[in-house]
């Protein structure tokens, strides 16, 4: 009987350790012409606990590959839209949501040419203002450590598209539940 007290006490002591101990997501998104993959990395304090890398060449190697994944895509969007509109967040709750997270780092770099000066002009001025956006809504939206920076280079005589990020983002959980349960699930 004693164990039973023994194992539920250590149970308790690990979830409330759990609600005040911060959880960090990082990730690196590569997007070059020959290379196409994403890193993702969870850390539960300051130990890594799930790593995971996604190469976006071989998940595209094969057609029957992609169309499997383009139909479990499409279901899960279904799921998914049918449960919003269910609950549909205000926008005060969707702040008060975003204020529950830390930005540590958010860095992008994006290069992009046509070949041709002007059009990539057009299309680099269009991604900056893009990128502008992108980092206001950031810097509004969540608790900000370190400015986010995206930046556009146009590349006007190399026809190219490449795409650097690292970011790191992280949250303590005891802060989301106490969120969640004040702002959204009213």
């Amino acid at each position: 009987m004693k164990w039973i007290w023994i194992a539920l006490l250590l149970l308790m002591i690990i979830l409330v350790g759990l609600l005040f101990i911060k959880i960090s997501l990082r990730f690196q998104l590569e997007i070059l012409p020959i290379d196409k993959r994403l890193t993702l990395v969870a850390y539960l304090g300051f130990l890594p606990v799930y790593r995971k890398y996604i190469d976006f060449n071989r998940i595209v190697e094969s057609e029957t590959e992609l169309a499997k994944v383009e139909k479990k895509a499409e279901e899960l969007w279904k799921q998914k839209s049918t449960d919003v509109k269910k609950r549909k967040l205000g926008v005060h709750q969707f702040l008060q949501m975003g204020r529950a997270v830390t930005v540590h780092k958010m860095n992008s770099v994006m290069r992009v040419g046509t070949g041709n000066a002007s059009s990539t002009g057009s299309i680099a001025g269009g991604l900056m203002a893009v990128a502008s956006l992108l980092e206001q809504l950031i810097n509004q939206l969540f608790i900000i450590k370190k400015p986010a920076h995206f930046r556009v280079e146009p590349s006007f005589q190399v026809p190219c598209f490449h795409i650097l990020a690292d970011g790191i983002f992280s949250f303590r959980l005891g802060k989301a539940i106490y969120v969640w349960l004040r702002y959204v699930n009213r």
